[in-house]
């Protein structure tokens, strides 16, 4: 028998959005078994919704969505004071040395390309989000 959901401690919270439910479902699974909290929005448009009520550690970002792209999403973020100190990570397809400049631009703290390895994507959130029990010597706090 499982230890109630309601029991169980939960790490830092990741929010990630993509419109890919594959992609999101990943992360999801990958994070979570690896101590952290996550939550997932299709689109920028629900991602402002979630964030109305909460405030992530981290935020994952795909560039290319219907709607709203993750650069506009990363700008309303950074303009929010409430949620302005979050780290964005850029996950995207888009790997040119301008998309790069980009992310970076709108103020990610680290821009990786498509297709990714869990275990990579997992090293980065640790770098800029640990959860206790993995802090990192060379990490700043």
């Amino acid at each position: 028998m499982g230890t109630p959901t309601a029991l169980v401690k939960q790490g830092p919270l990741v929010l990630t959005v993509d419109d890919d439910p594959g992609i999101t479902r990943i992360i999801e699974l990958f994070l979570s078994r690896n101590g952290y909290a996550v939550k997932t929005a299709p689109s920028g448009e629900k991602a402002l919704e979630l964030l109305r009520t909460l405030v992530p550690a981290a935020l994952i970002l795909d560039v290319m969505m219907p709607g709203m792209s993750g650069y506009d999403l990363c700008m309303a973020v950074k303009k929010d004071r409430r949620l302005q100190h979050i780290p964005v990570i850029f996950l995207t397809a888009q790997g040119a040395p301008q998309d790069y400049k980009t992310g970076h631009d709108v103020g990610a703290v680290v821009y990786m390309t498509k297709p990714f390895k869990p275990e990579k994507l997992l090293q980065v959130v640790r770098l800029v989000v640990p959860t206790a029990g993995s802090e990192s010597p060379g990490s700043i706090r």
